[in-house]
């Protein structure tokens, strides 16, 4: 059996609490990561923490800049677009196969998701962006495509990062249309339309692209 040794569990704690720090905004796009204040806010060594930033690196939230060292990563619109595309084709296949699979017998707990999801945006808790990836992961797993599902927990962080900006920065409304439209998929695939679900789960993505690139577009500077 493979113990974990305490430095391993103090390079987890520090990769928790900074990848926290990050989706929350606490750490803002750009913002550099200065090693004494993140030992300061996780309570380790500055060793755990250069090793907690490496992993984040490989994650796609920390960069190396020349200038400026260890910095958030601020998404782009081309990059944003790439996790995009990526997601539509992986995305839209393993709907496919979860339909496939026998997702009816899942639509309840799906819907329950969505449930929880609504009460989190009436709310404006800080749970909805959780709910919502939890939804989608179900997705990946459910379509029994694993070399699919690995490819997006690969950008799992920067899906989620992205989810966090948006619900951010758009209204409640706009959040409740997005839970109406995975609501629509469900009811596509209840009725047996597994090509309709396909296509209203796609319209979910593009109407989450085109907003992305929106506030990245608005913050460059004049």
């Amino acid at each position: 059996m493979l113990v974990r040794t305490d430095r391993e569990t103090l390079r987890d704690k520090a990769t928790h609490v900074i990848r926290e720090a990050i989706m929350s905004l606490h750490y803002r796009p750009g913002e550099p990561l200065i090693e004494r204040r993140i030992c300061e806010d996780t309570g380790v060594s500055r060793t755990s923490v250069r090793e907690a930033l490496r992993l984040l690196e490989a994650e796609g939230l920390v960069r190396r800049e020349s200038s400026r060292g260890l910095v958030v990563a601020e998404l782009t619109a081309h990059e944003i677009r790439d996790i995009f595309d990526l997601r539509l084709i992986l995305e839209s296949e393993l709907l496919r196969r979860y339909i496939e699979k026998g997702a009816a017998s899942d639509l309840e707990a799906m819907a329950e998701l969505l449930e929880q999801a609504q009460r989190e945006a009436i709310r404006d808790g800080e749970d909805y962006t959780r709910v919502l990836s939890r939804f989608v992961q179900r997705i990946w797993e459910g379509g029994g495509n694993h070399v699919a599902a690995r490819m997006l927990e690969a950008l799992l962080s920067r899906i989620n990062y992205i989810r966090v900006i948006l619900y951010r920065t758009t209204s409640r409304e706009e959040h409740f249309h997005t839970i109406g439209l995975l609501r629509s998929v469900l009811e596509e695939i209840e009725a047996g339309d597994a090509e309709r679900a396909v296509e209203v789960y796609r319209s979910y993505l593009t109407r989450a692209l085109n907003r992305m690139v929106e506030i990245i577009e608005a913050q460059k500077p004049r």
